[in-house]
C-alpha cells in the first residue's frame, strides 16, 4: 500500500477511493471523487459519505483512476474534511499488519486508532491552552526575598515558574502539587500571570537529575539501551520490584528528549499514571500528556494532535495510547508488561505489547519492556534471541530480603478470613508502627447469598452464576454482566428470614478488621470505593503520608504502587487462583503472588510476607518462595514447549453467542465446514464447545477452537475462509468473533 496517493495526471476527471468504515464487515467500500477542486484525495485522509442511507466517516486507504465496480452504481462521497492525511505512513503500516494479523473489519481497526472526535468528523486543529508564567514584578519578589517566610508555598512556585521559560500549563498544575487557589492568589498580586497559547513548545528543556545513585546493573541498562537509540530493538527490563525500574526510564528518556525525540510511556491502569506522572513532572520541566479513558474525548483529541506536532515531548497512558502518533518517536517503553490490562478484552480485540514491537519495527525505535514477572511469551521470545534482556535483581533502596510466612488453614480457627496467627503478626507489625496491606482479589460483601432455612440462593439467570452480595449497599450484583438488584430481606422461595452471606471479599474483610483492630485507621481500595473522580490519587497520598495503618485491597493494589511504610502483606486467601483449568493458571498466580509480595519491604525496613492457604504442598508455592519468579517462569517454558502449548503453538478462536443455543451451533458448525475446506493437518479444529462462561447476559457461549505448531498455516487458513464465514446466512442470527492469541473465555 502506497502511503501517498497524490494524483498528477490533470486529466483524470474522477477517482475511485476505497474506503475503510466502521460496520462489522471485513471489506472496503468503493466511493467516487471528481477532481474539481484543488485538494486531491490521498490515503490516510478522512471523507464523509453516505452508508446505507447514513452519513459515516470513513478512512481512505486505496485511490486509483480504475473502478473496481460499475463506476455508474457508485456513490460520491459527500466531503473530504482535511487537505492533509491524518494517518501517517507509520499509522497506516500498523493498520496494515493489524488487518492482517487479527483478520478483523479494517472499520473496526480504525476506531481503535483514532480519537473518537476524529471519527465523529470533528475538526482536527490543536485548542488554545491556558499557562501560567511569573512576571517581571514577582521575579523582582523572588530575587530580592521579600515573601513572607510563612508563604512557603508561594516561594515555591515562583520558584518553579522562574526556572520554567515556557511556564506550567493551567491543567498540569496538580502534577506538580500547585493548587488554583495558590495561583489565583499570586495572580491577584501581580507576581503571576495566565496567558493563552495556540501551542506549548518549550525551547529549552531541563532535567532535574536529584541525588539518586545508581547501581551498576541500572547504569548498565541505560548504556546498553541508549547505544542503540537510533535503530528498532526490543528489551525486557527484568527487574525485582523497588529495583528502580522507573528511574531507567526516565534517564533514558532524557536522553530521547535531548535528541528531540519522543518518549510513549505506558502503564497498565489508571490508579497508577498519577504517581507515575509525579515523578516524571518532578524531574522534567515539560508538561507531560496523558492519555487513559477517564479524559474526555476533546482531551484525548488535543493530547493526540500535539503528539502529532511534536510538542508533546513525553505521553504516558493505559493501552490505547499506543496509538498516538509522535512526528519525532523515539521509544516505546511498556511497563508491568505482563499485565493482562495490555490486552484488549473487548470488542476488537488486540494485544498492545505485541503491536508495540510492530511499531518499533516500523519506525526504527527501540521497544523496552519492563517487569518483575515478566510474561512467558516474552522470556521465550528472549530466549529465541528476538528480545534481549537486561537484569536489576537488587533492590534500589533496601538490601533485605522479604521474609516469607506460608499459613496452612486446615483446622485452623478463623475469624472471617483471617487466621489466629496471622492477626498476631498484623498486631506485631502494627505495634511497630509498620502499614499491614491485606489482599483479597474478591471485591463486595461475600460472592454468595443464601437461605438457610431451604437453601436458595441468588443467582443471576442472565448468566448462571452467583450474585455478589454487597452489604453497605444492600444490593446484589453480577460481577459478569453488571446486572443488579435489591438485597432480598427474606427468601424469594420459602419466605424465611434468615438470609445468610456465604464466602470473604473485601466488603466483609474490612468489617471484621475493624472489630479485631478497633483503633488502627483502615482504607479498602477496590472498584467499588474508587469509582469517584481523584478517590484513588487520596487513598494513595493517604497511604504514603502515614495516615493509614491498615490497608485492604485487590488487584489494584498489585501493580507498581510505592508504598515506602508498608512492612507486612498477607495474602489472605490464594485457594483460588492455585487451581484453575486455565493452562496460564500457575503463571498468573505467580505474577500475583511476586507482585503483591513486593509491596512489602521497599525502603529500608524488613518486609515480611505471609501466604494462606489449603494448599501449602502446591509447587508452585514453594518454587516462587524459595527460588523467585526467574526460576518458576524457566520451569515453566520447558513445560510448554514439552506440551506444545503457547508460546509453542498458536491458537486462534471462533466464538459465537446468541439467546438460543440451536443458532450458535448451527453458525459454529457451518464456519468449521467451510475451514475444513482449506484446512491442512497442521491445524487442529476443536469444537464447537460451550464456553467456560456458557451463559452471560442472557446469550447463550460456545466456541470453535483453531491451534497449530505453525502460525504461518493458521492464518493462511483464516484468510482463506474469513469472507465465506462472514458471508453464511447463520451468522446474522447470531453474535460472533474472531481472536487471534486468545488469553482468556
Amino acid at each position: 500500500m502506497s502511503s501517498s496517493a497524490t494524483l498528477q495526471d490533470t486529466n483524470i476527471e474522477t477517482q475511485f477511493l476505497s474506503v475503510a468504515i466502521n460496520v462489522p464487515l471485513r471489506r472496503l467500500f468503493e466511493y467516487s471523487f471528481r477532481l474539481d477542486s484543488a485538494i486531491a484525495p490521498q490515503i490516510g485522509m478522512r471523507v464523509e459519505v453516505l452508508f446505507a442511507g447514513r452519513v459515516k466517516i470513513g478512512i481512505i486507504l486505496k485511490v486509483s483512476s480504475k473502478a473496481q465496480f460499475d463506476r455508474n452504481k457508485i456513490k460520491p462521497i459527500q466531503r473530504l474534511l482535511e487537505a492533509f492525511p491524518i494517518a501517517s505512513p507509520s499509522l497506516l503500516a500498523i493498520y496494515d499488519w493489524m488487518q492482517k494479523y487479527y483478520h478483523a473489519p479494517p472499520g473496526e481497526i480504525w476506531q481503535t486508532l483514532l480519537p473518537n472526535k476524529l471519527l465523529k468528523g470533528e475538526d482536527c486543529q490543536l485548542k488554545r491552552s491556558s499557562v501560567w508564567r511569573i512576571t517581571s514584578q514577582g521575579q523582582e519578589i523572588l530575587q530580592q526575598n521579600k515573601l513572607p517566610k510563612k508563604a512557603v508555598q508561594q516561594h515555591k512556585i515562583l520558584h518553579l515558574l522562574n526556572q520554567t521559560e515556557q511556564g506550567i500549563a493551567h491543567d498540569s498544575l496538580k502534577y506538580f502539587a500547585i493548587s488554583h487557589s495558590s495561583m489565583k492568589s499570586l495572580a491577584g498580586k501581580k507576581y503571576v500571570e495566565k496567558t493563552f497559547t495556540q501551542t506549548i513548545i518549550s525551547s529549552k528543556l531541563q532535567f532535574q537529575q536529584q541525588d539518586l545513585q545508581l547501581n551498576t546493573e541500572q547504569s548498565e541498562a541505560i548504556k546498553s539501551v541508549c547505544e542503540k537509540l537510533d535503530r528498532y530493538q526490543s528489551w525486557l527490563l527484568f527487574g525485582v520490584t523497588a529495583s528502580g525500574k522507573t528511574e531507567v526510564y526516565i534517564r533514558i528518556i532524557w536522553q530521547i528528549i535531548k535528541q528531540g525525540k519522543q518518549a510513549l510511556l505506558l502503564v497498565p491502569e489508571i490508579g497508577l499514571t498519577p504517581q507515575t506522572v509525579k515523578r516524571f513532572a518532578d524531574r522534567f520541566n515539560t508538561k507531560i500528556e496523558l492519555l487513559h479513558s477517564a479524559i474526555s474525548d476533546q482531551q484525548r483529541l488535543q493530547v493526540w494532535l500535539k503528539a502529532q506536532s511534536g510538542e508533546a515531548k513525553i505521553i504516558i497512558g493505559t493501552r490505547s495510547a499506543l496509538f498516538v502518533p509522535m512526528k519525532h518517536p523515539g521509544i516505546i517503553i511498556i511497563d508491568e508488561e505482563h499485565d493482562l490490562s495490555f490486552r484488549q478484552q473487548q470488542g476488537f480485540r488486540y494485544s498492545a505489547r505485541d503491536i508495540a514491537m510492530v511499531r518499533g519495527h516500523i519506525e526504527s525505535i527501540p521497544v523496552l519492556l519492563g517487569s518483575a514477572t515478566p510474561s512467558i511469551e516474552t522470556l521465550a521470545n528472549v530466549d529465541k534471541g528476538k528480545i534481549k534482556q537486561l537484569s536489576l535483581r537488587h533492590k534500589a533502596m533496601t538490601a533485605q530480603q522479604l521474609k516469607y510466612r506460608v499459613i496452612d488453614l486446615k483446622n485452623q480457627s478463623m475469624r472471617q478470613g483471617l487466621s489466629l496467627e496471622l492477626i498476631q503478626v498484623i498486631q506485631h507489625h502494627l505495634k511497630q508502627q509498620g502499614q499491614v496491606l491485606l489482599f483479597l482479589n474478591r471485591r463486595g460483601y461475600s460472592p454468595v447469598l443464601l437461605c438457610h432455612l431451604c437453601g436458595w440462593s441468588s443467582e443471576c439467570k442472565r448468566c448462571e452464576s452467583h450474585f455478589t452480595y454487597h452489604h453497605a449497599s444492600q444490593y446484589l450484583q453480577c460481577h459478569h454482566c453488571g446486572s443488579s438488584r435489591r438485597a432480598p430481606d427474606t427468601c424469594p422461595q420459602c419466605s424465611g428470614q434468615q438470609m445468610v452471606p456465604v464466602g470473604l471479599g473485601t466488603e466483609r474483610l474490612e468489617e471484621s478488621v475493624q472489630q479485631i483492630f478497633s483503633h488502627a485507621k483502615i482504607r479498602r481500595i477496590d472498584r467499588d470505593t474508587t469509582r469517584k473522580k481523584q478517590a484513588m490519587d487520596n487513598y494513595v497520598e493517604e497511604i504514603k503520608s502515614g495516615e493509614v495503618d491498615l490497608l485492604i485491597g485487590t488487584q489494584m493494589l498489585a501493580k507498581g504502587h510505592h508504598f515506602p511504610k508498608v512492612t507486612l502483606v498477607a495474602l489472605v486467601d490464594m485457594d483460588g487462583a492455585l487451581y484453575s483449568s486455565d493452562f496460564r493458571a500457575p503463571e498468573f498466580a505467580a505474577q500475583l503472588i511476586t507482585q503483591v509480595s513486593g509491596r512489602a519491604g521497599r525502603s529500608d525496613q524488613q518486609g515480611e510476607v505471609v501466604i494462606q492457604t489449603h494448599h501449602i504442598e502446591h509447587p508452585m508455592l514453594s518454587q516462587i518462595i524459595q527460588q523467585g519468579y526467574s526460576a518458576f517462569a524457566k520451569q515453566c517454558i520447558a513445560e510448554r514447549k514439552q506440551t506444545l502449548l503457547p508460546p509453542f503453538s498458536y491458537h486462534a478462536l471462533f466464538q459465537a453467542e446468541a439467546p438460543q443455543i440451536p443458532a450458535v451451533k448451527q453458525f459454529l458448525h457451518e464456519a468449521k465446514n467451510i475451514l475444513n475446506q482449506y484446512h491442512t493437518t497442521q491445524v487442529d479444529l476443536l469444537g464447537p464447545v460451550p464456553s467456560f462462561y456458557t451463559k452471560k447476559a442472557g446469550k447463550y457461549r460456545y466456541q470453535l477452537f483453531l491451534e497449530s505448531a505453525n502460525r504461518k498455516q493458521l492464518h493462511q487458513l483464516l484468510a482463506k475462509s474469513i469472507s465465506q464465514i462472514e458471508q453464511l446466512k447463520s451468522s446474522t442470527r447470531v453474535r460472533w468473533r474472531l481472536e487471534v492469541d486468545p488469553i482468556s473465555d
